[in-house]
């Protein structure tokens, strides 16, 4: 009888290491795997805390903290990523297990039951703003970029009726229905582009889409430093 309690009492403190330490760090590594997969980053790490911890293998998740390392978001890639959120309830059983033929943004939305707040923010460099630029349709050619704390600028060359003009624009970055758009503000006043209504000409530039957001996240700000951009998307899921 004592040996069979004694076992008994080894596989219950075998059970409980497992529920507090081996299922919580698996459901962070599953969680990282999803979010190397939706951006493409180099290098995910996460960390995932309750209290006590075993509460993570229920679902049941105080804190996230999650960082990446150049990851996409849409067609923009950022130096680095970092997401935040409190008071999350996960389906774990469809993160272990994932149903079948599921689309991706389904599973997502089944995984992610609840949230009290989730916040991501990610960091784009002069140099990436630049190459999203020149991919804009062939519209823009050889574009430099400049930020600043106060502005962005940008030259490039433009066709404009069979002719190639330089241009040189500043502008800021403005939020509109969770979005986020270069919105410019000055044309260069000595192109032949100086007469013409910039409206005409060149549209507020769509950098960001939401819709290529997970978790119900809408961009919410842009702060200008020196050299980037941090952009801040937040949401909730009840």
């Amino acid at each position: 009888m004592k040996k069979f309690l004694a076992l008994l009492g080894i596989l219950l403190l075998l059970i409980l290491a497992i529920l507090q330490f081996i299922l919580p760090r698996t459901v962070e590594n599953i969680v990282a795997t999803q979010i190397t997969k939706a951006t493409a980053a180099n290098e995910v790490d996460v960390s995932l805390s309750s209290n006590p911890n075993l509460l993570i293998t229920l679902g049941d998740i105080g804190r996230v903290h999650a960082t990446a390392n150049a990851g996409y978001i849409g067609d923009v890639n950022f130096k680095n990523l970092t997401l935040d959120g409190e008071k999350i309830s996960l389906d774990v059983l469809e993160l272990l297990f994932p149903t079948k033929d599921l689309p991706a943004n389904l599973r997502t939305q089944k995984i992610l039951q609840h949230a009290d707040k989730i916040e991501l923010r990610g960091i784009i460099t002069e140099e990436e703003l630049k190459n999203f630029i020149a991919k804009q349709d062939g519209k823009f050619e050889d574009p430099q970029v400049s930020i600043k704390p106060e502005k962005a600028s940008a030259s490039a060359k433009v066709k404009f009726f069979g002719r190639t003009v330089d241009i040189d624009v500043e502008g800021t970055f403005i939020v509109e229905n969770g979005n986020i758009f270069f919105h410019m503000t000055r044309l260069n006043s000595n192109s032949i582009l100086s007469r013409v209504n910039i409206d005409t000409f060149l549209s507020d530039i769509k950098v960001l889409d939401s819709a290529n957001l997970p978790f119900n996240l809408k961009f919410d700000s842009v702060e200008l430093r020196e050299g980037e951009a941090v952009v801040t998307a937040i949401g909730a899921v009840q």
